[in-house]
């Protein structure tokens, strides 16, 4: 390790060099109806007749290797904008300028079209799931995101609440760096229902890294990160409405409006309701078999581009939320200290402020200096059953950035970070204060070779004081072009974090197990290291890809829940022996015919930890996975379908006593595999769409997941043994309206 630290430290301070290939680079610009020109992001910049392109970053800048390129030809395009093609005599850095069409999409030739995923150029494989792919599903919110995605799991915790998490790699979503816009706004209390918060429709890309993110970000990345990207002010769509209602009577309505404020300055403003006030009882235990909902979430996003190297994006977001589930009888107008019946209401009120700001500073070399900032204040009131739960949280986060290319090759980031969490929650007669208090500087390094098989590298490293331990986090990403069609990449890191188990485990809230902490506990932290491969082909003059991945986390300490000792109770200690996950996955898309995608992927997992040399196998975490996509698009784009096929495999159980396990559908110390089909019909007009699907279309169902569901308040009760979905068919249609800018 100490070698592995001085080789990280010497890289980030000194860079390396080598033999130069030639490149282009340059920068995309847009203009707009006032004339004024700001640097466009996700621009394609495409050699012609060829599949060697990227697309431009955050700032409009762009490289591209000109590597056996004989038609020096690059065609620029941009979803509403007017494609160009530009000839390139030498190697001076490039000013693109692309001017809005001021057109509808049907109306335009686009040369190269922005796909729904993909993934990025960079050293650290990040995918890339854009606005199109998340409309290939209902994507009512975060959690609904992830239907065409294998590398994120979307799991339910429990029976009664309705909440969900996003597994990556086989582990728990605590393990899972979520980011809205950089900021790390989903913590703590917010984590329970976190990803209810985020309107699918507000979303304009999500951005997945598996294995340790950037150390800019901070030390949390243990399993993967997710960074969700909102519509951009500047570039979103005047008006935008969307409408949803599906069988089970749940509605929601989504309004977005873009201002322009001055020629500088542009706001938007977004309302989402989700509302559901239906009692519904399928499997006959007595208990909703989904929680009875109203969500308001009001979003105002502010932002600022100066033309001169200023920048500033400011974003202010509230949160209310009544969350009702229990037993179909019971009243929610008396109080819930009743024995006769099972109630559980969770009141939330959720404010956030986060935003950037930064100049860039004119000079040869690119120098950036950046402030990135968050303040939440989270306040829940309710019960589970008899037992009460109250909890409040603020929470700062501050970090300053200074970005500088380092002449060719090389470029660095270098900065300080402070997080400040003050979390108090009382559940039943148990008092949790779970404050942090976390100073941290890092430094990173991004380098890019030069040659017929360019190497990137980037690494860093970060030193962090959590409430008074020392804590180093060193992470390493390479990344090899054996070809132009052929990546390879390699990364390793260690990450930590500081554990909120109520939060974190709020499957236990719906139980009546008495919560047992045995020990101090102490800061959790893994080691990281994974392989990736990915090829582009043609075939039939189709396109095609194939990627093989390859991960392994070790955890140096993880906070351990066991269930099995005592059914009467959940013992949390440190970990002692260890602890491991492996991830496999294989993944692949081809164009079976022009306007038909198809994608393949499969997944295994192996979630375990030893402990006096017995191995235990984690619960709820499917071995096998399979997934099947097929997605058309007519060529007038008019008409659009998307069907996915899921494969689950078997998942191991926690122990259940012999008394209650008729209780549980086809129980067994591993459940039952089975799959789920779901698809959607898109029908696209002017400025008008609309959208009819089904997920879970032939209504498979765990019809009993609750323990003790007809007496919960005497002997064994547990609403978390699920394995499957609860739901069953759900049907729904929708509409989109916009106007455009």
């Amino acid at each position: 390790m100490k070698r592995f630290l001085a080789i990280l430290l010497c890289l980030v301070a000194f860079g390396f060099e080598v033999f130069a290939q030639q490149t282009i680079s340059g920068t995309v610009f847009e203009r707009n109806a006032s004339k004024k020109e700001l640097p466009l992001a996700g621009a394609s910049i495409v050699w012609i007749n060829s599949n060697v392109g990227t697309l431009s970053d955050a700032h409009g800048k762009f490289v591209l290797k000109t590597t056996n390129i004989t038609d020096r030809r690059l065609v620029v395009s941009c979803l509403g904008f007017q494609p160009d093609t530009i000839k390139v005599n030498s190697n001076t850095p490039l000013r693109i300028v692309l001017i809005e069409t001021g057109k509808q999409l049907n109306e335009v030739v686009i040369t190269h079209q922005r796909e729904a995923s993909m993934v990025s150029i960079q050293p650290r494989k990040t995918e890339i799931l854009t606005s199109k792919e998340l409309k290939k599903a209902a994507c009512c919110n975060l959690g609904e995101s992830f239907q065409t995605n294998t590398t994120v799991d979307v799991t339910y915790r429990d029976g009664v609440t309705g909440s969900k998490e996003l597994q990556v790699l086989g582990l728990a979503g605590a393990y899972t760096q979520l980011l809205t816009e950089n900021a790390p706004t989903i913590t703590g209390l917010g984590s329970t229902y976190g990803l209810y918060g985020i309107p699918g429709t507000q979303i304009d890309q999500i951005h997945v890294v598996k294995g340790p993110g950037s150390v800019i970000f901070g030390p949390e990345s243990i399993s993967g990160m997710i960074n969700i990207e909102l519509k951009d002010p500047m570039r979103a769509d005047n008006l935008f409405v969307n409408g949803y209602v599906d069988g089970f009577a749940r509605a929601e309505l989504n309004v977005d409006k873009t201002l322009k404020v001055t020629k500088d300055l542009n706001t938007l403003f977004s309302f989402h309701i989700d509302r559901y006030k239906q009692k519904m009882d399928q499997n006959g235990d007595s208990f909703l078999d989904n929680p009875m909902l109203q969500n308001v979430n009001v979003l105002n996003k502010w932002k600022y581009e100066s033309g001169n190297g200023l920048f500033s994006q400011n974003s202010i977001k509230y949160l209310h939320e009544d969350r009702q589930g229990g037993q179909m009888d019971f009243n929610f107008d008396q109080p819930h200290a009743d024995h006769s019946m099972y109630g559980q209401q969770l009141v939330t009120n959720r404010l956030e402020f986060y935003g950037r700001t930064g100049f860039v500073m004119p000079s040869d070399n690119y120098k950036s200096l950046g402030l990135q900032y968050t303040y939440v204040l989270h306040n829940m009131d309710g019960y589970y059953g008899l037992r009460e739960d109250d909890g409040q949280q603020q929470s700062l986060n501050l970090r300053l950035i200074y970005n500088q290319n380092l002449g060719k090759y090389n470029s660095v980031n270098l900065g300080a970070s402070y997080r400040l969490d003050k979390i108090k929650e009382q559940f039943g007669d148990l008092y949790l204060n779970n404050d942090l208090s976390m100073p941290g500087v890092f430094a990173e390094n991004t380098f890019t070779s030069q040659g017929k098989r360019p190497v990137s590298v980037i690494v860093g490293l970060r030193a962090d004081v959590a409430n008074g331990e020392l804590v180093f986090t060193p992470r390493g990403n390479v990344k090899w072009e054996l070809n132009k069609n052929t990546d390879v990449r390699l990364s390793a890191g260690t990450g930590f974090r500081s554990a909120n188990i109520l939060a974190e485990n709020s499957n236990i809230k719906v139980s009546n197990r008495e919560i047992v902490i045995t020990e101090p506990l102490k800061l959790e932290k893994a080691l990281n290291y994974g392989f990736n491969i990915n090829r582009k082909f043609e075939l039939n003059y189709r396109k095609g890809s194939v990627g093989l991945d390859l991960y392994r986390t070790q955890f140096a300490n993880k906070i351990i829940p066991d269930y099995d000792t005592d059914p009467t109770k959940v013992y949390f200690s440190n970990l002692t022996g260890e602890s491991l996950a492996n991830n496999v996955q294989v993944e692949a898309s081809y164009y079976i015919l022009k306007p038909v995608e198809l994608k393949l992927a499969y997944k295994y997992l192996d979630v375990f930890r030893k402990s006096d040399g017995v191995r235990i196998t984690e619960p709820y975490v499917p071995r096998h996975r399979t997934v099947a996509s097929l997605f058309y698009e007519s060529f007038n784009r008019k008409w659009n379908a998307n069907v996915t096929w899921q494969w689950f495999g078997s998942k191991k159980m926690p122990y259940l006593d012999e008394a209650q396990r008729n209780e549980i559908s086809s129980y067994s110390s591993s459940s039952r595999p089975y799959s789920m089909v779901n698809l959607q019909l898109t029908r696209h007009w002017k400025n008008f769409e609309m959208y009819l699907g089904a997920e879970n279309l032939f209504d498979f169902r765990q019809h009993n997941y609750i323990v003790g569901a007809s007496n919960p308040y005497d002997g064994f009760f547990d609403a978390s043994y699920i394995w499957g979905p609860i739901e069953g068919r759900r049907v729904y249609a929708g509409f989109r309206y916009k106007i455009d800018r």
